[in-house]
């Protein structure tokens, strides 16, 4: 028998080799905040069939000053009392400072009542939220003005915006409420939630009261969005009892947000914002049908984390730092693949495509429960983290080695462009078509929830 004490001492020896299992962990998310690419054209995909929005008439486009002024004190109450639900029903939730709370002042320009908005919502107050729409790649558009990248997001350089098209509203004029869910949808990834936790080196970071970055590096701006973005509720309890800031996530707290928002601009005529509100919404729900953000470092078991670990320990590090490059490079190359593989067939007006049809798949539709608070959680992630084992095996198997199978290759830090998708398809068809096939089943439930949800907002 293990003497008391020896026991207790070994007991803390497997709690502190656990922990710091899962830290490294936590670490790969710095490398991989980002979800899905391209959000707004599976939207589009997803929505447009939906015969719900069939007889949507266009929107008015509507400046956010007019819209907080005419709301005035309305949104107060809408925003004092998300916030008590959300400090009712929200595990870990980081409850907001006190003196954040959203108090309508007529007598304050139009820049300083957006600000004290922006803080109310604890996002970024540097986001630009112009008045604009992205062009689905075979649209042409000769009449309004062209932004750059830089006029919607606050990244200096943002891989997933190159070829991407944005033009610029005007006040007054009408829009379809499917283009203006399917741009908001990509929002959310220009900076929205970056610099938010208080060791971010960031003014409104120290505001906000989330506290210090759960995972990932806090030096690094892209990395602090990664806790909004990701959902990690399905570990084991293993890993949980480790490692218990890893429940520190947040996607509900921004889905129930938006959602209010949404909801009080709909009732109130403000048909613009409600649907913007909507699609940035809907960006947290899409991002919870990626494996890489549903579970922390899938094809990993908890058992091979803990002998990486104890290497690790003994000074081979070695097999710890292949792992955290495998995973992370297989969330890029999922990431890439996807991607051209919606924009190709756009691009070349294919738009009967397999690959874009799928995310109009609405043969499950029926047979889902009505959306619930609860849903993103025990629905949408855990549908994904129950996929990742098997997703992380498929990319392995199908893609071509250097970018998944090679640790000494970084596909984040790598500065060659590459298509994945053109890639697989010229060396083998049939691979790439066996490939797609396997994905469809996570396109298919990207398309489903996103219906799921916007179908719930109609509901009181």
């Amino acid at each position: 028998m293990v003497p008391e004490k020896h026991s207790f001492a070994l007991r803390l020896s497997w709690q502190n080799m656990a922990r710091r299992a899962v830290v490294w962990c936590g670490l790969w998310a710095c490398a991989s905040a980002w979800a899905w690419s391209q959000h707004a054209l599976g939207t589009w995909q997803s929505l447009q069939g939906m015969p719900e929005l069939q007889g949507v008439p266009p929107v008015k486009v509507e400046s956010l000053a007019s819209f907080l002024r005419t709301q005035g004190p309305a949104l107060e109450a809408v925003l004092s009392q998300q916030e008590q639900l959300s400090r009712e029903r929200l595990r870990n939730y980081p409850a907001r400072p006190e003196v954040l709370a959203y108090r309508f002042d007529p007598s304050l320009d139009d820049a300083a009542l957006r600000q004290r908005f922006l803080h109310a919502l604890r996002v970024n107050p540097q986001i630009p939220l112009p008045l604009f729409l992205q062009l689905p790649p075979d649209q042409a558009e000769a009449t309004r003005p062209v932004l750059p990248a830089s006029a919607v997001s606050t990244l200096a350089r943002d891989n997933g915006l190159e070829g991407t098209r944005f033009v610029r509203l005007s006040v007054g004029e009408w829009v379809p409420a499917l283009d203006v869910i399917a741009t908001a949808a990509d929002e959310p990834d220009y900076g929205l939630d970056l610099g938010l936790w208080e060791d971010n080196g960031t003014e409104h970071g120290r505001r906000y009261g989330f506290g210090k970055q759960p995972f990932g590096n806090p030096a690094l701006a892209f990395s602090s969005q990664a806790p909004f973005h990701m959902g990690f509720f399905h570990e084991s309890p293993v890993v949980y009892a480790a490692a218990g800031f890893l429940r520190r996530t947040y996607p509900e707290y921004r889905v129930h947000l938006w959602q209010a928002l949404a909801r009080q601009a709909m009732k109130t005529g403000h048909d613009y914002w409600a649907w913007r509100f909507a699609g940035w919404a809907l960006h947290y729900v899409q991002d919870l049908t990626q494996p890489y953000h549903a579970r922390v470092l899938p094809g990993v078991s908890v058992v091979r984390m803990l002998g990486i670990q104890g290497l690790d320990l003994l000074g081979v590090s070695a097999p710890k730092n292949n792992a955290v490059t495998l995973v992370s490079n297989r969330h890029l190359a999922l990431e890439n693949f996807q991607r051209h593989a919606m924009l190709t067939p756009w691009q070349e007006g294919q738009l009967d495509h397999p690959m874009l049809k799928v995310y109009a798949a609405d043969a499950q539709d029926a047979a889902r429960l009505p959306w619930s608070e609860m849903s993103l959680r025990h629905h949408v992630a855990q549908e994904a983290a129950s996929l990742a084992d098997d997703i992380d095996a498929l990319l392995a198997q199908s893609l071509p080695p250097q970018y998944v199978s090679d640790p000494n290759f970084d596909f984040g830090a790598s500065s060659t462009p590459v298509n994945l998708f053109a890639l697989v398809t010229q060396q083998s068809p049939v691979a790439a078509q066996a490939l797609s096939q396997r994905l469809n089943r996570l396109f298919i439930n990207f398309g489903t929830h996103s219906r799921a949800w916007v179908r719930q907002l109609y509901r009181p």
